[in-house]
């Protein structure tokens, strides 16, 4: 059967523990160095602990060594890799090619979306190399995945299905060290495409005015995972080593349904499974909308339908509560405004609305009054805001919400059957899990009839069915006596415990991550030159580009200083969001309006960058003139 991974993200420890509680078959969480998100380290210590945890359910725990290293960093990385390694860590997830010229131990290296996976001849090319997986370039639509999948079947596919979209292209972006010197590949982005920028055309006419025009929704694939599944995704990864408990409770045991909703179906029960055991049981309901988004879309999934950018805030917007339909403006009395909707607001919920000028305002609830029969709610704000009728208003902090997800005690079991046997110095139990493991636990007693028979069997098993806050739950009991004897309670639960401590050690033994050698060899790169998008920092990055067969190696932006006046034009960032297609100009759809029909700029407080539109490939490329 095909085995289909939830990947979610851990900022630490207790997070990644309650993303495998709420359905994640595995996690990634990044070390004290070298990842992707600086502000995201956890000590190995730590990390050693969600690694004996997650393998009790057969989910795994990936360490994202993401970062492009310099040459004086390279030891340490490897250093790190072994205690990965030495941990039990089932797989690094990389960026830098140089880590694959290091002493590396049989650990399975997955490519990070950092090293540009966009095409079917690179990726061959990683498969070739003796990558296990690679993490797809989120701007790939479900047909390009397809025909990936078709090119290079043996590698697995792992694809973003919800989250905060790079603006940039994957691993290509070199906006944030051009603007800060905080490099994006070094886990120091500044997030220059969240900030406001003005769009002007080439006779300096101001076209919009301090907008989010490089600002992405997040992305959302709820709808696309049959799809997904069917095209050859078998990870489906959500973004946010940042994120907080609540958001990767909410998020991951949403996707945990739909990928369980689709393997139930009846034409998939026998092709397709979970990749690690265990049943949740969640105590709220997952609703995506409620937690961080800036609105959503499904990005580039169906091709290009969908606008990308929110160019009115970088902030969360949240859930659509409704519209206004009444309002007290007029200055006597409390201000209050009504609006038709069906969901509960609370006392200290965060609203917001966008304003005249285009921009996100928000304010807290103060006061709430309730027409539940004609779905009406009067709100009193704790200030004034400048609303009309009709204001469609968003809910970006739900108070109620968090506090139930937060305070939820969801945990994750797997099912075990236990049965009860006669022996010849009294009874055993065994305990079998969902992966066959058994263990047994020999009761030593004299036998003695029941004196009491009544509901035997129904206080039998409610004994027996008694495993409190352990991991497991009872799938069934098999009571194999010859006769209704009698089982002192006190005796029955020492057994039962004893069985069920020696099934959880066992199998905190049992799990043992897949290893395999990388073993180094000649392939030829699918490109004869590199340029600086290559990102080659360090001399045992261009050494294993010399060993592929590449003929010139440009350094990394970050390697270079200060660029000469020759390299000033180059690509800082390309990507999907084209500001045309978000303003109604697209080149080839639209008929442009006088001031679009010329080329067009952004321009910062300090900087202006020329945009260049790739349509046959539908990019949009923002260029230095610095």
């Amino acid at each position: 059967m095909k085995q289909i991974e939830l990947l979610s993200p851990a900022k630490n420890l207790e997070i990644g523990i309650a993303a495998i509680d709420c359905g994640a078959d595995a996690v990634y969480i990044g070390a004290n160095n070298f990842g992707a998100r600086v502000q995201a380290g956890n000590s190995l210590e730590d990390i050693a602990s969600l690694v004996s945890y997650a393998h009790l359910f057969n989910a795994k725990v990936y360490v994202t060594i993401n970062t492009i290293l310099f040459d004086n960093e390279l030891k340490a990385a490897e250093d790190l890799i072994q205690k990965l390694y030495k941990i039990e860590v089932d797989a690094i997830i990389i960026q830098d090619y140089g880590i694959l010229e290091m002493n590396l131990p049989p650990i399975h290296i997955h490519s990070s979306t950092q090293m540009h996976n966009i095409s079917k001849e690179r990726i061959k090319f990683l498969s070739d190399v003796g990558f296990k997986r690679v993490v797809l370039a989120r701007e790939l639509s479900i047909e390009q995945i397809r025909e990936i999948h078709s090119f290079v079947p043996d590698i697995e596919l792992e694809f973003f299905v919800h989250g905060a979209l790079c603006n940039g292209l994957s691993g290509q972006c070199y906006l944030s060290y051009e603007l800060t010197k905080r490099s994006g590949n070094r886990g120091e982005c500044s997030q220059a495409c969240r900030s406001k920028y003005d769009l002007v055309n080439s006779q300096g006419k101001v076209l919009i005015k301090d907008k989010h025009l490089l600002s992405t929704k997040d992305f959302n694939a709820s709808l696309h995972i049959p799809e997904m599944i069917e095209a050859g995704v078998r990870s489906f990864k959500i973004e946010g080593r940042l994120k907080d408990m609540d958001y990767v409770k909410n998020v991951t045991a949403h996707y945990s349904r739909e990928i369980d909703k689709f393997i139930s179906a009846e034409n998939n029960k026998e092709k397709y499974c979970r990749s690690s055991l265990g049943k949740t049981e969640i105590g709220f309901e997952p609703d995506v909308e409620r937690s961080f988004n800036r609105g959503f879309t499904s990005f580039n999934l169906q091709g290009k339908q969908d606008i990308i950018g929110n160019l009115d805030s970088a902030k969360s917007i949240g859930k659509y509560l409704g519209k206004i339909s009444d309002l007290n403006n007029s200055g006597r009395g409390k201000f209050y405004f009504q609006i038709d909707t069906k969901e509960r607001i609370s006392n200290g919920d965060g609203l917001c609305y966008i304003n005249m000028e285009g921009n996100i305002e928000g304010f807290l609830v103060n006061g709430v009054e309730e027409n539940p029969s004609q779905g009406l709610v009067m709100i009193y704000p704790n200030k004034k805001p400048d609303i009309r009728l009709l204001t469609k208003i968003y809910r970006n902090l739900d108070t109620q919400f968090t506090k139930q997800v937060l305070t939820d005690k969801t945990k994750r079991r797997i099912a075990i059957d236990i049965i009860l046997k006669e022996t010849s110095q009294g009874f055993s139990l065994q305990a079998i899990d969902e992966q066959s493991l058994s263990v047994q636990e020999d009761i030593i007693v004299e036998k003695q009839i029941a004196l009491k028979v009544q509901d035997y069997e129904k206080n039998l098993l409610k004994q027996i069915d008694k495993l409190g806050d352990s991991i497991f739950y009872l799938r069934s009991f098999d009571n194999k006596c010859s006769d209704n004897f009698f089982f002192a309670s006190s005796l029955l639960n020492h057994h039962r415990r004893n069985l069920i401590e020696k099934l959880y050690e066992l199998r905190q033994k049992a799990y043992k991550p897949i290893r395999k050698e990388f073993e180094k060899n000649d392939v030829p790169y699918p490109e004869k030159k590199l340029d600086f998008k290559a990102n080659v920092v360090n001399e045992k990055a261009k050494q294993f580009f010399l060993n592929h067969k590449i003929e010139e190696i440009e350094n990394g932006l970050e390697k270079q200083g200060e660029r000469n006046s020759k390299s000033k034009d180059i690509v800082l960032m390309r990507t999907k969001n084209c500001i045309r297609y978000t303003l109604g100009q697209c080149l080839i759809r639209d008929k442009q309006t006088q001031d679009f029909n010329q080329e067009l700029f952004l321009k910062d407080n300090k900087r202006t960058y020329k945009l260049h539109f790739d349509c046959k490939n539908c990019f949009m490329d923002l260029i230095s003139l610095e």
